[in-house]
């Protein structure tokens, strides 16, 4: 296939930034919220990488859809909404796919592929003929400078399912620059991406951008703390996580803890923050939505309660993301959280 057919489902930050890259090797289907799909049809689509590289993608370059119908025919669907929303996305576009569809999660979240497989079985009983599921893991930040600009900013690339169904995609994603890993086993890649992304919530609470959270020492105790915990279930699961810098990761609470210009100086020679980086679940508060602590610290609680491995400070953590969820949702103010002021509040 010299222009595979890619259908991006739940098109946001991450889905726009991808699919904009892929638009020259690609037919691009962008599904996504009429706030976003009306912008990219007026304006077009523009992505820009951490170095500065731009692309602009003519409307009439792009499919651009409200409807989840718009999946059918197409040979690959990425899966950018968000892991909690799995059970109604598998419900929606379960009806529209066919044996010979790839569908590769692109999603936070350890669990994506079993529950998404789960869910397909609603429309396919028999496992012979049910779609392929593919794990993948985006490992840079991108955040929205209007509906219809994406910006990376942080480094990192895009690590998928090692499968020959997926050399397609690949092959097209490195043509348009992204930088692409392969992975037999995915299972020390989604732990690894999974501690990185614990600092969602913490810099959520924070109210605060990246490179202003991980500047302050108290803020990094509490992830340290929420790490070394997901550590010890990982290894319980027999999980070794893989490096997502140039230390084992059993080593980055040390250096969380550490004083921040010693941290800053590690930091810096392993991951590249924009001034304007912001997680996406602080972006969720923001808009009142619903956000993925179940599958981030959530999924650290289940599993301690499975391996009888206390995890004080993720349990708690969930309480504060879920509080200041049911805030933002009911339109009143999101509780924000000094350094201090989160480290007593999770009991550090």
């Amino acid at each position: 296939m010299s222009r595979p057919r890619v259908a991006i489902v739940g098109a946001g930050s991450i889905g726009c930034y991808v699919g904009g890259h892929l638009a020259p090797f690609a037919d691009i289907t962008l599904i996504g919220r009429p706030r976003v799909i009306d912008a990219v049809r007026e304006r077009g689509l523009t992505v820009t990488t951490l170095e500065g590289t731009r692309r602009h993608v003519p409307a009439d370059k792009l499919r651009l859809e409200t409807e989840i119908c718009a999946v059918a025919g197409h040979d690959l669907v990425l899966l950018t909404t968000k892991a909690v929303d799995n059970d109604d996305i598998t419900a929606q576009i379960g009806p529209y796919l066919t044996a010979e569809s790839l569908v590769i999660s692109l999603q936070n979240g350890v669990r994506n592929v079993s529950v998404l497989e789960e869910g397909l079985q609603r429309s396919f009983p028999s496992r012979a003929s049910r779609p392929l599921v593919l794990s993948g893991i985006v490992h840079h930040n991108v955040v929205a400078d209007d509906p219809a600009t994406y910006q990376a900013t942080t480094s990192g690339g895009i690590t998928v399912k090692d499968h020959p169904r997926a050399d397609p995609f690949v092959q097209i994603a490195r043509r348009a620059g992204l930088h692409v890993d392969v992975r037999g086993d995915m299972r020390g890649a989604l732990i690894g991406k999974l501690l990185l992304n614990l600092n969602n919530a913490i810099n959520a609470l924070s109210g605060r951008t990246l490179r202003e959270e991980l500047r302050d020492r108290d803020y990094r105790r509490v992830l340290a703390g929420a790490q070394e915990e997901a550590i010890a279930v990982s290894k319980a699961a027999g999980v070794t996580p893989d490096r997502t810098g140039p230390l084992p990761a059993a080593l980055v609470p040390y250096v969380l803890r550490a004083p921040t210009p010693v941290f800053v100086a590690l930091a810096r020679t392993s991951l590249r923050v924009s001034p304007h980086a912001r997680s996406s679940m602080a972006d969720d508060l923001e808009r009142g939505r619903r956000t993925e602590i179940d599958e981030l610290q959530g999924v650290v609680v289940v599993l301690g309660e499975r391996y009888g491995i206390p995890t004080p400070v993720s349990e708690r953590l969930v309480e504060l993301v879920v509080d200041a969820e049911q805030q933002a949702i009911a339109g009143k103010d999101v509780p924000r959280y000094t350094g201090p002021q989160l480290r007593e509040a999770v009991g550090l």
